[in-house]
C-alpha cells in the first residue's frame, strides 16, 4: 500500500524507478534496490541504472553492470524469457557458484556483504533484462517475501506502460491553450488517450491492469471536468484544445 500511494503521489516518467526502488528496499528491508534497465549480457551494455538508497548512488553501478554484470545468474535467467516471474540467486544456482563470481565479490564490496537477491522483472525482448534487484545481507529471502515480490510484479509493470503512454502523449502534442488542462490527472489522460487511439474499454482496461468499470470511472471524472456527456464531445475538445493529439494514431 506504502508503494502504491507513494507512487500516486510521485507520477512523474523521469523518476518513477528510483521511487519504486526506494519503497522496495523500504520494505524488503534491503541494503540498497537497483534498477537495472535494459541489460544485455551478451552484449555487456545497460540502458540506464537507478538505485536507492542515496548513499549507494555514487557508485558506478552502470559500469559494474557492463564489467561483472554478465555473471550475475538472473541477467542470463531473464534475458531468456519474456515475461518472467520473480527469483532470488538461490532460486537459480548454488551458493557455492554464485560466491565463485566477480559479480559476487563486486557487490560484497559495495553493499557491505549484500549479496542476497530477489529481483522483480518487467518484461523485455528475449536477450534483454529489465529488473529491480533488491539486495541485502544476512539471510536470504524467504516464501512470504517471495510472495510479496510477485504480488508487487502487476503493480510495477502497470505503472511502466501508464507512464510509457503518458510520454508518448507529451511528445505528441505540443503546449495546451492556456487553462485547456482541465484538471484532468495523468490516469485519467491516460485513458482517454488510449480511447482517442481507437482502443475499446476492455483493450484499455487489460493494457493498463483495470477493470473495465474503473475505465468508465474515469470517465465519468473527465467527463465532469470538462462538462462533456460523453466520450466523442471530451475527445474533440481535448484535442481542439491541444490536450491530446490532434488526429488518432495508426
Amino acid at each position: 500500500m506504502d508503494l502504491a500511494v507513494a507512487l500516486v503521489n510521485g507520477l512523474r516518467v523521469d523518476s518513477y524507478q528510483t521511487l519504486i526502488a526506494g519503497q522496495l528496499n523500504e520494505c524488503m528491508r534491503g541494503t540498497a534496490t537497483l534498477f537495472m534497465n535494459g541489460f544485455n549480457p551478451s552484449a555487456r551494455t545497460i540502458a540506464g541504472v537507478a538505485c536507492a538508497p542515496k548513499e549507494v548512488a555514487s557508485i558506478p553501478w552502470a559500469e559494474r553492470a557492463r564489467v561483472y554484470g554478465a555473471e550475475h545468474p538472473l541477467a542470463h535467467a531473464f534475458a531468456a524469457q519474456r515475461d518472467p516471474s520473480p527469483l532470488t540467486v538461490s532460486d537459480v544456482v548454488s551458493t557455492s557458484a554464485w560466491r565463485a563470481t566477480q559479480t559476487y565479490d563486486s557487490c560484497d564490496q559495495d553493499l557491505d556483504g549484500g549479496t542476497r537477491h530477489l529481483a522483480i522483472p518487467l518484461p523485455t525482448p528475449i536477450g534483454v533484462a529489465t529488473a529491480f534487484i533488491i539486495c541485502r545481507s544476512g539471510r536470504d529471502f524467504n516464501d512470504r517475501e517471495h510472495d510479496l515480490a510477485a504480488a508487487i510484479q502487476p503493480l510495477v509493470i502497470g505503472v511502466g506502460r501508464q507512464l510509457t503512454e503518458i510520454k508518448r502523449l507529451r511528445e505528441s502534442v505540443g503546449a495546451p491553450l492556456p487553462g485547456a488542462d482541465f484538471g484532468l490527472t495523468p490516469r485519467e489522460l491516460t485513458v482517454l488517450a488510449l480511447l482517442g487511439d481507437g482502443l475499446p474499454t476492455a483493450a484499455v482496461a487489460r493494457r493498463l491492469l483495470i477493470s473495465g468499470h474503473t475505465v468508465n470511472k474515469h470517465l465519468e471524472n473527465a467527463y465532469r471536468k470538462c462538462g462533456t456527456r460523453d466520450r466523442l464531445a471530451t475527445l474533440l475538445l481535448l484535442r481542439r484544445t491541444g490536450v491530446l493529439p490532434p488526429t488518432a494514431r495508426r
